[in-house]
């Protein structure tokens, strides 16, 4: 499996306005609902609850808000990064600089759980949140995560 296959270039958001979680989930979800992924209230609705339950920072400027959404065919991955790192979990977390997004149908835990292990693979790699923030368009922060994707088995 690689993140290739769940990567939406059409769901990148190159610089975020949002300064808290309530509007960087507005905003990732206005980016999802004009690219076709599935309805934004939808999507909001759905991350607002899963942040709710538990966070989603993992820590070192990386978040990975997740939820499952109904409608959709299969899991789809976006990217958000921040003008600015943003508070976005308990106090005592890092502000976050990068957001990957996952969203799946129901009835897919299993490449859910699968996928949200790749992406925190992708942490291992000192390079990863420098180059995404580098990046100058929507397809550069793509090629940067297939870049260090496919170094991985």
């Amino acid at each position: 499996m690689r993140l290739s296959e769940f990567l939406r270039p059409d769901f990148v958001v190159l610089r975020l306005e949002a300064r808290d979680v309530q509007g960087v989930v507005e905003e990732v979800s206005a980016r999802a609902g004009s690219a076709g992924v599935a309805p934004e209230g939808v999507i909001a609705e759905k991350l607002l609850e899963r942040e709710k339950l538990h966070s989603t920072v993992m820590g070192s400027g990386l978040a990975i808000p997740h939820a499952t959404v109904p409608g959709l065919a299969q899991p789809v991955i976006g990217v958000a990064l921040a003008r600015e790192p943003i508070p976005f979990g308990p106090e005592d977390t890092d502000p976050v600089r990068v957001f990957v997004v996952l969203l799946s149908p129901p009835g897919f835990e299993r490449e859910h759980v699968k996928i949200l292990a790749r992406i925190c693979r992708l942490m291992r790699h000192d390079e990863f949140l420098d180059q995404l923030e580098a990046a100058t368009d929507d397809e550069g922060i793509i090629q940067v995560i297939e870049a260090i994707d496919s170094q991985h088995a």
